[in-house]
């Protein structure tokens, strides 16, 4: 039998009734059988990151134990996304958004057919990823960067006009 992981799932939404999307990924996610959830963050509204919208998007980090390798994880992920309305040919504004951050044990480059990168190739640079990783995990080791949650996220300077925590 497969050994269970800890695997950290990012969750942003900034279509419509962000928190009843997030709600429901989350509600997707304890559905599947394979899927333990075991912690999840506060909500922190942010300005989007990457390309110019105006609408900023509500963020929050899960923690899950899964059996499931990351392939399989993300493509759980991707249907959940689908269901709940994300198409991403339509452009950057999401529903949902569901990033496979990091699962223990596990790496990928990119060169699979899937093309997966972990650990996700920018968490380290998102302050609205490490708010909510370091509220559920702070001490959880990174391996790949030889410092902890906690630590990443005082190497980064967190812009407080542009994030807020908000009660769950």
């Amino acid at each position: 039998m497969p050994q269970k992981k800890r695997a950290f799932i990012g969750l942003g939404s900034n279509l419509g009734e962000r928190r009843a999307f997030i709600k429901r990924a989350i509600e997707a996610m304890a559905e599947h059988p394979s899927i333990d959830i075991k912690a999840f963050s506060s909500l922190y509204e942010s300005r989007p990151v990457g390309f110019e919208s105006s609408f900023w998007f509500l963020n929050g980090v899960l923690e899950i134990e899964t059996e499931l390798g990351p392939e399989e994880l993300m493509s759980i992920l991707l249907d959940i996304e689908e269901r709940l309305g994300r198409d991403r040919a339509k452009g950057m504004d999401r529903t949902i958004d569901l990033d496979l951050l990091y699962m223990e044990g596990e790496s990928r480059d990119g060169s699979g057919e899937n093309g997966l990168v972990l650990p996700h190739p920018r968490f380290f640079e998102r302050d609205f990823v490490l708010l909510p990783w370091a509220e559920i995990a702070p001490d959880f080791f990174i391996k790949e960067y030889g410092l902890s949650v906690r630590e990443l996220l005082k190497r980064l300077s967190v812009n407080e006009s542009e994030i807020y925590r908000l009660e769950v």
